[in-house]
């Protein structure tokens, strides 16, 4: 006689150890891909074909990463996936290895999933929409009918812990994305003020500018301490192979002194700015403003001296014009404190 143990929950209708094998002379054949049991006669397939439904999927937009970052990408399903669908996704196989994508459960939600991505390169690595497919692959409801034991002796059915899981996962990206929009809509309409007083516009369109004017509320700042920040448009400075330029301070009064020390501390609180031990070395100017403020400037000129210029060609006014002829509204804008709205390559901060 053989012990034996019955349990609940497996993924299989049986497991077999090799005691029970050679009490049954058992005779595992790879090539047939069967086991025959020379005590009862018995033939058992070996290796049944498990069909994996395996989908191709890609990101919906475009992303730059810096080296050494992650960040989760929402990627569109290529195929009918059931919604709240349990999914496999994964990196595939040949892809290029500077850009790791992290094997991850995830749940699908509008036939979208959720890609962690991490640049493990040392240079910046730029994912165009749609240029990148990950593989997700639908994970049967019967991989998580197992019971998962506690500390305490007790167990917990493994789906309740996938839910879970899945449910802190969503709920972390749900709050960022609540964040987001909770923040936009605190900003009433007191709070973004528009003022038509000398506009010639009708009451219609005042109605449609101003709610254009609030979709795209988060291209505003309040104040020029705290401007608008994008990654998807990065400068170089290239100065070819010549040599670094470091310049001695300008020699500045007590109270410009004081006036400069407090704009870079404010600039490093805001994380405009950050201490550097570059070999590139610019002074600071204390410029008067006409309303007799004080400018606070770097003096860049021989940096700009040895900089090679990029070079755009003018656009044709007859081009222009040809744009513009059917408009009807025209508008300026005002970039606030346009200099930090852009960030500088990695591979250019020290200059």
């Amino acid at each position: 006689m053989l012990p034996f143990v019955v349990a609940d929950h497996l993924f299989v209708d049986a497991i077999l150890g090799t005691d029970s094998l050679r009490a049954f002379r058992a005779v595992i054949d790879l090539e047939e891909q069967k086991m025959t049991l020379k005590g009862t006669g018995d033939v058992i397939p070996l290796g049944a074909t498990r069909v994996e439904e395996t989908y191709a999927a890609s990101v919906n937009s475009s992303v730059r990463l810096e080296p050494g970052r992650q960040a989760l990408v929402r990627s569109s399903v290529r195929g009918t996936v059931r919604n709240h669908s349990v999914v496999l996704v994964e990196g595939v196989p040949g892809s290029d290895e500077s850009l790791r994508i992290a094997r991850t459960l995830c749940t699908v939600a509008d036939e979208t999933v959720l890609v962690e991505v991490c640049n493990a390169s040392t240079e910046e690595i730029e994912i165009k929409a749609g240029a990148y497919d990950v593989a997700v692959t639908i994970v049967p409801k019967s991989a998580f009918t197992a019971i998962v034991p506690r500390r305490d002796g007790t167990s917990r059915d493994a789906s309740a812990v996938l839910s879970a899981i899945n449910g802190n996962a969503s709920a972390k990206v749900g709050t960022v994305e609540a964040e987001m929009a909770g923040a936009m809509d605190n900003a009433g309409e007191d709070d973004f003020e528009m003022d038509f007083q000398d506009s010639s516009l009708g009451a219609e369109q005042r109605r449609l500018f101003a709610e254009l004017l609030k979709g795209m509320r988060d291209l505003f700042v309040e104040t020029f301490k705290k401007p608008g920040r994008t990654e998807l448009l990065k400068f170089s400075i290239n100065t070819g192979t010549h040599l670094p330029i470091k310049q001695p301070p300008y020699r500045v009064s007590k109270a410009e002194g004081d006036i400069m020390e407090s704009e870079i501390q404010e600039y490093l609180d805001l994380g405009l700015i950050r201490p550097s031990t570059s070999p590139w070395v610019s002074p600071v100017l204390m410029i008067r403003k006409p309303d007799g403020g004080t400018r606070f400037c770097i003096d860049y000129r021989k940096l700009n001296a040895v900089t090679m210029k990029d070079s755009y060609p003018m656009p044709l006014i007859d081009d222009i014009l040809d744009v513009l002829g059917n408009a009807k509204l025209f508008s300026t804008m005002d970039i606030e404190t346009f200099r930090w709205t852009r960030t500088v390559s990695r591979r250019r901060l020290y200059q």
